[in-house]
């Protein structure tokens, strides 16, 4: 399996996140009243990971389809800053990356 490297431009702050390619990745949510709203935990290789704080979010749309995806950024108990992505239509987490600063 190939792996590529890229890099993404956070919205506001411009930040870079370097990311494999997405992968889904299992997300313990805060269900608000919006159902999967704010991520709690998530678990990255065989490590469980605790959200210590919610540094950004935002919803992307897809021009296309309409289909929306609930992004945020994070900051972990690994002491990183870790990029999480909720597609609304399937209800599928992916794990985007790590974020520079923060």
């Amino acid at each position: 399996m190939s792996c590529r490297l890229s890099a993404i431009l956070l919205p506001k702050k411009q930040e870079l996140i370097y990311a494999m390619a997405e992968k889904p990745v299992e997300v313990s949510a805060y269900s608000g009243y919006r159902g999967e709203e704010s991520p709690r935990a998530f678990i990255l290789g065989n490590k469980r990971i605790e959200v210590r704080m919610v540094l950004e979010q935002w919803i992307e749309e897809d021009a296309a389809t309409k289909v929306r995806t609930r992004c945020f950024r994070v900051k972990g108990d690994d002491f990183r800053n870790h990029l999480l992505r909720y597609d609304e239509a399937t209800g599928d987490w992916l794990y985007s990356g790590e974020t520079t600063n923060g």
